[in-house]
């Protein structure tokens, strides 16, 4: 058996203390351990246990910057000793003479020396483009509009296939998976325009503000239309607009969804009533509506008690790493195409518990992996493009900013004019990304052509959304 030996550990004075554990990882057995100091000839690590040897090797993880991943280092301690003991963790130090351990560390300290030096001398574009390739140069680009950010994004180079008389549309015609199309409208000018124009002139118009949805438009009918702000509560419509958008999209054949966000605790009762109001609406019409379920306590008024309000898991609680910035950073994009929703126990919680069934996607800048429905359990998935929320605050950053002059003066708004349906904060135009409303978003640069969208194909959008289990596109009515 091992047992503590004489041998000199002057390196335990000169060690490098504290890396950061993203950059080293260290386990003993199945147990993580904590390395707090680090040195060609060994290393110090910490833990609540006291341990009468160290038979067994180490696994030392270290993180390799210009890979973007981590190599492991099987490590046997060629002597230890306790270092340090208090009353909450006992340290320990273990030589170490492995040839491959000493590379690892002198690799580790180079490429961390080298970003601490980064870190102090550049700003954080530059820091990012030794770092990651990241185009620093391209951030002192932007729209001079937020009118021209969108013209660019949506109003030029359609690039369109003609489909028409071809094999690939009478295909479409009798495909088994067509998903439906539904607008989402999401703020006060949006309604008003809803209510006041007829439907031609209302999908008209929302094609001449968006030209490369066009041809999407040309063989296809809104089905569904969202009324509601996911991410603001002041951007949701008042009681009498909502009520005659209802009745409203319900003449024309309309499904309808309505959106709520976050709920705070001093809307809690007046958000019970406004349910109930819904209800006895649906009653009245002999209908049922979908409510997009943003917040836990609107999860749980609608459960069991409101039965023509079928509850959809939304985009706020549907999370995920979601981040403009992606492409420029290292990992491997696959290890985040998961998430919750993907676990079959999970779902099946909400539904148990919550009647929750159908759930509201975002596009996020990289394929995701849609769950399947188990046998014998229903399932839905609708999903938002092209944009996709990374950054909400009820401390508004767009109205402090506005008001103030000043981003950093947020407080809680409780009333407001409505000054994010014309003003953004826009960003340098190669990160597709805009602030709007109280929130941050990301363009999906790559969506559209995935799902068949722009180019216009329809056999692509059948294939996207069979093989993904998507039964419904959602489209911004942003201007």
């Amino acid at each position: 058996m091992m047992v503590e030996q004489e041998i000199k550990w002057e390196w335990t004075d000169s060690t490098v203390e504290m890396i950061p554990f993203g950059l080293l990882a260290g386990f003993y057995g199945e147990k993580e351990v904590r390395i707090t100091k680090l040195a060609e000839d060994g290393f110090c690590f910490r833990s609540v246990e006291k341990f009468c040897s160290l038979e067994k090797s180490f696994r030392l993880c270290f993180y390799d910057l210009k890979q973007g991943r981590y190599r492991e280092i099987p490590v046997m301690s060629a002597a230890w000793q306790t270092e340090r003991k208090t009353e909450f963790f006992i340290s320990y130090a273990v030589a170490v003479q492995q040839e491959d351990y000493r590379q690892a560390v002198r690799m580790l300290f180079g490429q961390y020396d080298r970003y601490i030096r980064l870190k102090l001398a550049e700003d954080d574009g530059g820091l990012a483009e030794q770092m990651t390739g990241y185009p620093a140069k391209e951030d002192e680009i932007f729209a001079d509009s937020f009118r021209e950010q969108m013209d660019a994004w949506f109003g030029n180079g359609k690039n369109r296939e003609n489909c028409e008389g071809t094999e690939q549309a009478e295909t479409w015609k009798y495909a088994v998976m067509e998903p439906a199309l539904a607008l989402e409208l999401d703020h006060p000018s949006v309604y008003t325009q809803f209510l006041k124009q007829s439907i031609d002139e209302f999908l008209a118009d929302y094609q001449e503000r968006y030209p490369v949805f066009q041809d999407w438009f040309r063989e296809r009918k809104v089905e569904r239309i969202y009324i509601g702000n996911a991410f603001c509560h002041l951007l949701f419509p008042e009681e009498t607009t909502l009520f005659s958008m209802l009745d409203k999209a319900c003449k024309l054949g309309l499904k309808i969804t309505v959106t709520f966000s976050y709920v705070r605790e001093y809307q809690l009762k007046h958000m019970e009533k406004l349910l109930k109001k819904l209800e006895q609406w649906c009653r009245e019409e002999n209908t049922k509506l979908e409510i997009e379920v943003n917040d836990w306590a609107m999860a749980d008024m609608l459960k069991y008690s409101l039965p023509d309000l079928i509850p959809c898991y939304g985009r706020m609680l549907n999370k995920r790493k979601k981040d403009p910035r992606m492409p420029y950073k290292k990992g491997n994009v696959e290890l985040l195409q998961e998430n919750n929703l993907n676990a079959e126990f999970y779902r099946e919680y909400l539904e148990q518990e919550f009647g929750i069934h159908r759930f509201e996607w975002e596009s996020c800048g990289y394929e995701q992996k849609f769950p399947e429905p188990a046998a014998g359990r229903k399932m839905e998935n609708h999903l938002h493009l092209p944009f996709y929320q990374t950054n909400t605050s009820q401390y508004c950053t767009l109205y402090a900013g506005s008001v103030y002059g000043d981003r950093s003066r947020q407080q809680l708004v409780t009333s407001c004019d409505r000054r994010c349906e014309w003003q953004a904060y826009l960003y340098p135009r190669h990160l597709n990304m805009v602030g709007h409303y109280n929130s941050l978003f990301g363009k999906d640069s790559e969506i559209l052509e995935r799902t068949g969208i722009v180019p216009y194909n329809m056999e692509k959008t059948r294939v996207f959304c069979k093989e993904n289990q998507v039964g419904r596109l959602v489209l911004p009515c942003w201007m």
